[in-house]
């Protein structure tokens, strides 16, 4: 299993287990029904705007799901769609929306296996002259990973959002002279529409991870069923 600090990206690198089986078992569902679903649901769901036909919906899909699974780039993502987007801008879009997405599920899930280790968060923009007021606004933030505030702002949590999620332990947050915030602060930007991969529960795969942090979590899920 890949670091939790980690996004694994390209031909070159091993497929990110957690962000495939996440996009796998996503359902596709027409642009009207997703947009009515529950922020918990969207992140089961997958759709694409501006497209209507199911074969086509369909292809979309088997291409996200193509890149995540070899590594394949924006370019073959083009390549595989060709005649079903009208706008060039509204492929990359697509392509980098579903992509970054189940990267950023395959982070969190993660981020919540190595909690007890690691158990905090730290957001991180890119800080260039394309970085959003809205995400650079969030830059340097750190909550504790079982914060409510990853639930809206774990990135990707905007289109084409470039933001990321880099855990730390407590050494590492002393040493940083860190401030680990409990509150939210009174300025955040609005989430939008886009839905945080973070959202709904987290339900992990417990036959992927090691004897030891597969009890571990055992343990952790059996002591929150029993406090729900």
């Amino acid at each position: 299993m890949a670091g939790p600090e980690v996004f694994l990206f390209g031909p070159e690198a091993p497929p990110f287990q957690e962000a495939v089986d996440y996009f796998l078992a996503k359902q596709i569902v027409p642009r009207h029904e997703f947009d009515a679903m529950a922020a918990e649901m969207r992140v089961k769901a997958f759709t694409a705007a501006h497209v209507f036909a199911a074969d086509q919906l369909q292809a979309v899909y088997d291409a996200c799901g193509q890149a995540l699974q070899t590594g394949q780039t924006l370019a073959d993502f083009r390549k595989a769609t060709e005649g079903i987007f009208a706008r060039p801008w509204h492929r990359e879009t697509v392509f980098r929306t579903n992509v970054l997405s189940a990267y950023g599920r395959g982070h969190w899930e993660q981020a919540q296996a190595t909690r007890e280790a690691r158990p905090y968060a730290r957001y991180s923009a890119v800080m260039d002259g394309r970085t959003r007021p809205r995400h650079a606004a969030l830059h340097g933030l750190v909550f504790p990973l079982d914060h409510p505030f990853w639930k809206t702002y774990w990135p990707p949590w905007d289109y084409n959002c470039r933001c990321a999620a880099i855990t730390l332990n407590a050494e590492q947050v002393e040493k940083e002279g860190l401030t680990v915030r409990r509150e939210l602060p009174p300025d955040l930007p609005p989430p939008g529409k886009f839905v945080s991969p973070a959202a709904g529960e987290w339900q992990p795969d417990l036959s992927k991870y090691a004897d030891t942090l597969r009890n571990q979590l055992t343990h952790r899920l059996l002591e929150k069923s029993r406090i729900l």
